[in-house]
């Protein structure tokens, strides 16, 4: 004895079944997407961290370097000299640039006026400690002297 199937309940199945799967396709393809923005999030957090480590890092071969250019002023040795320009060839191979404001407008984003003297309307006049940019950003300020026309 054959069993007759009532259509209507295969076509709600199926109708149920062909639902569920667009509903897990949908899932699967957010799923697909989050991990894809983790995977960025945590690749920028990554760079973020590089370039904190090495802003720490080079800012203290900065002070290093600020005391081989002082030692080089007084002792004017040619071995220091070498030393000093080898150590600014490898921090410049790291993306290191000095600031060179001399003769220049004074601008806040690079430099930091610690004194005015008489000079040209807010010309930098002299720099009393270099500043310096890693990859384009300010890590310290050159520090200067500013001219401005004073009174008599």
């Amino acid at each position: 004895m054959k069993v007759k199937k009532n259509p209507s309940s295969d076509s709600t199945k199926l109708a149920t079944l062909e639902a569920q799967i667009l509903e897990l396709q949908d899932k699967l393809a957010r799923s697909l997407a989050d991990y894809a923005n983790l995977e960025k999030r945590i690749d920028a957090q990554r760079q973020m961290f590089i370039t904190l480590a090495t802003v720490s890092i080079i800012s203290k071969m900065i002070a290093v370097l600020d005391d081989l250019y002082l030692a080089n002023d007084h002792i004017k040795d040619a071995g220091l000299q070498m030393t000093v320009t080898k150590f600014l060839d490898v921090l410049k191979s790291e993306g290191l640039e000095e600031i060179n404001p001399i003769n220049q407008k004074f601008d806040t984003a690079t430099m930091e006026c610690i004194t005015v003297a008489e000079g040209e309307e807010d010309q930098v006049l002299q720099v009393q400690k270099k500043g310096y940019l890693l990859n384009g950003q300010v890590i310290r300020p050159a520090q200067v002297i500013v001219g401005k026309k004073l009174l008599n």
